[in-house]
């Protein structure tokens, strides 16, 4: 399957279909699951990787494949945190996993903030941005799992990957 699926924030599922992904999608397939609410700090992020690190684990999630999920997690949540919530102690980030034994994953990470167009971000390899200091989170996350879908206006992501 290749990397790096991106998709705006319009629906796509006949997308998702070429790519593998299994849609629409069932949640009674995938018998791991972890819902929680965060408060907008970073040790509440941290905590949270953790427990969907250790979900990867215990779905058979080999070392490189979780190195990635942590990665793109990581970016996730803290555009979540920064630029959704806008670092706002009161507002939540909500996090969804579930997984299936062997083969996937999918992390689901909504804010509280006004969301945003993937499209209007730029391309961070662009001549002109290549030493800024920021700007890699969602090229990150699109490389490093095999789909990318941004949902609800900008306020909600979903990264979806494969174990196989």
């Amino acid at each position: 399957m290749p990397r790096g699926r991106f998709v705006s924030s319009r629906p796509a599922i006949h997308t998702a279909r070429r790519t593998g992904i299994p849609w629409p999608f069932e949640r009674h397939r995938y018998p791991l699951r972890l819902r929680t609410s965060l408060p907008s700090t970073k040790p509440a992020l941290n905590r949270a990787v953790r427990s969907v690190l250790r979900m990867a684990r215990d779905c058979g999630c080999l070392n490189d494949h979780r190195a990635n999920l942590e990665i793109a997690l990581r970016e996730a949540l803290a555009n979540a945190l920064i630029h959704g919530n806008a670092l706002h102690r009161a507002k939540r980030i909500f996090l969804r996993c579930y997984g299936s034994p062997r083969s996937a994953m999918i992390v689901v990470v909504r804010d509280e903030g006004r969301g945003f167009d993937p499209g209007d971000v730029p391309d961070p390899r662009a001549a002109d941005r290549l030493y800024f200091p920021n700007g890699r989170g969602l090229f990150l996350m699109r490389e490093l799992m095999d789909y990318v879908e941004y949902r609800k206006g900008g306020r909600e992501v979903l990264l979806y990957t494969s174990f196989r």
